[in-house]
């Protein structure tokens, strides 16, 4: 008796332990992110290639690297790249917080005001401050 409840205690271990490892995958994390852009990001998804290129697991949260593309289009000058925080919740991931790829969350770059930033631009690159001159 006292073996078949130990057998029984040892299999729902096992079981439990596997189905929380299925959840630490690079796909499941891919969802999330996509779920959440789906939701909160108004991109259209169809023109972007969305590609999760390093996941970090630590218990029950996960840290992913993703890059954006223009579909069909993987050069390094063609997309960009953000890094999504994310915790397990009721069997699934969900995005908890978004950073740029320097690391730095999105919330703490204030919106640009007209003329703010052309600096950073390439020389001979109109100025996004006014209508274009031709």
């Amino acid at each position: 008796m006292v073996f078949r409840l130990s057998f029984t205690i040892f299999v729902a271990f096992v079981f439990l332990t596997a189905c929380r490892d299925e959840l630490k995958t690079k796909e499941k994390v891919q969802e999330a992110v996509v779920e959440r852009l789906k939701a909160h990001s108004g991109l259209d998804l169809k023109d972007l290639d969305v590609n999760t290129t390093d996941v970090q697991f630590e218990k029950n949260k996960a840290t992913a690297t993703v890059a954006f593309h223009p579909k069909g289009d993987m050069s390094v000058n063609s997309g960009m790249t953000m890094k999504y925080n994310l915790e397990e919740r009721d069997g699934k991931w969900v995005v908890t917080g978004v950073n740029n790829s320097g690391g730095s969350p999105l919330s703490a770059h204030p919106p640009m005001t007209p003329g703010q930033g052309d600096s950073s631009l390439p020389p001979g690159h109109p100025s996004v401050a006014g209508p274009l001159k031709q």
